[in-house]
């Protein structure tokens, strides 16, 4: 379960909570964990017994901008410290935006910024994720797609760079279940959350099973691909504020666990 779903609720809180409704890891979010500490962010977690699924989201590259990109990249180490100090099994991170530049001219900005990080990855022991997003959410990637995104890192040639599998956006791609099939080592953190058909706003996500996505097929298909790493529950909008936090976590952590049976 990621604090994201619980953007609200402090950090001790979401530990509380999500221990007590057996939530198996927790996602944890840079804002939080910040404010709150990262040496005493993860001895907390080590009492609770939770561990870290992943430390999200850092990166958001300003591509074009070459001051903007080194206090990114400068930004980015720390937060690879971080997850490494917590335990993280990735860091999320965002391509950055393309402003002006075409695609083309932002993945050659972008690339030579994740080559830099990787060693630091590797030494850390922590794999970068990299995150695609809708395309309403330009001002945070290039890359919106999970086939585009798994293209790009595939030039990278590293175990050390994966990409995020993001359910609300990848679910109705072409190739989805080709791309699991056959590039499943590339898959760092798989983001679960359900959509609306209709829906119109990006971050407008719903509980497992009060949307639309053939989740259970799509985990059929993960699972018999041999994908083995973390799912991350990741709620947010109105909906979810509607409900509460206190209903959403044991509900959402429910519905996975009935997608599996």
């Amino acid at each position: 379960m990621s604090q994201i779903t619980t953007l609200g609720w402090p950090f001790e809180r979401d530990v509380e909570a999500f221990a007590a409704a057996g939530v198996p890891a927790i996602g944890v979010a840079i804002r939080k964990v910040e404010e709150y500490g990262v040496t005493r962010a993860a001895r907390v977690l080590r009492a609770a017994g939770l561990p870290a699924s992943c430390l999200t989201s850092s990166g958001g590259f300003p591509l074009g901008d070459a001051t903007g990109e080194q206090e990114a990249l400068a930004r980015t180490r720390r937060h690879l410290e971080a997850a490494a100090e917590l335990g993280a099994g990735c860091l999320m991170v965002l391509p950055g935006d393309a402003g002006r530049l075409s695609w083309e001219e932002a993945a050659e900005r972008c690339r030579p910024l994740l080559e830099t990080l990787l060693p630091e990855a590797e030494r850390a022991g922590v794999r970068l994720a990299l995150e695609p997003t809708s395309q309403l959410r330009m001002d945070l990637a290039f890359l919106h797609t999970f086939d585009e995104a798994l293209d790009f890192v595939d030039e990278m040639r590293s175990p050390w760079l994966g990409v995020v599998l993001e359910l609300n956006n990848a679910w109705i791609e072409r190739r989805l279940y080709a791309n699991i099939r056959g590039r499943t080592d590339r898959i760092a953190l798989v983001q679960v959350s359900d959509f609306k058909v209709g829906t119109m706003t990006a971050s407008a996500r719903v509980v497992p099973g009060d949307g639309d996505i053939p989740l259970r097929r799509i985990l059929g298909a993960l699972a018999a691909a041999g994908y083995d790493g973390w799912y991350d529950i990741e709620l947010i909008g109105p909906a979810i504020e509607a409900e509460g936090y206190a209903s959403v976590v044991p509900r959402a952590l429910a519905r996975f666990r009935e997608l599996w049976t």
